[in-house]
């Protein structure tokens, strides 16, 4: 008896890798809102950082207390 094999590209699961950046701040930035950092870094990496060819996307800059 002969089996037909299938496959359906549609269910392939690609799996993805992201990417955790850590920074230590300088003791100035305590005295600029986190909101403020998040954004200057995300300008940094969008605009003045060199192109990185296997990065899609920036999607979230969290700034916490140490």
């Amino acid at each position: 008896m002969k089996q037909k094999l299938r496959i359906d590209a549609g269910s392939v699961n690609m799996k993805r890798k992201t990417v955790i950046i850590t920074f230590e701040l300088v003791d100035e930035s305590i005295e600029e809102t986190d909101k403020r950092i998040a954004q200057e870094l995300l300008n940094w990496f969008q605009e003045d950082a060199v192109s990185i060819p296997w990065v899609k996307n920036i999607k979230d800059i969290t700034v916490k207390n140490a």
